[in-house]
């Protein structure tokens, strides 16, 4: 009889779960987000490109046979 109880529970708690896993994921997913873009800082400055440098002249070589 004690079989039959924990076998019952088993199955009927690897059904909940099986329903509850794709939110229990989402939340997961959600929470790490979070904590990722907490320890980012929020600087755009870093990603303009800044073309004003000059970095040499440019020499075009010619092919010699």
């Amino acid at each position: 009889m004690l079989f039959i109880y924990i076998f019952l529970f088993i199955v009927i708690f690897s059904y909940i779960l099986k329903r509850l896993a794709p939110y229990i994921l989402t939340y997961i997913i959600k929470k790490q987000f979070e904590k990722f873009q907490k320890k980012q800082p929020q600087k755009k400055d870093d990603f303009k490109m800044k073309s004003n440098k000059k970095v040499g002249e440019y020499i075009d070589y010619e092919e010699i046979d």
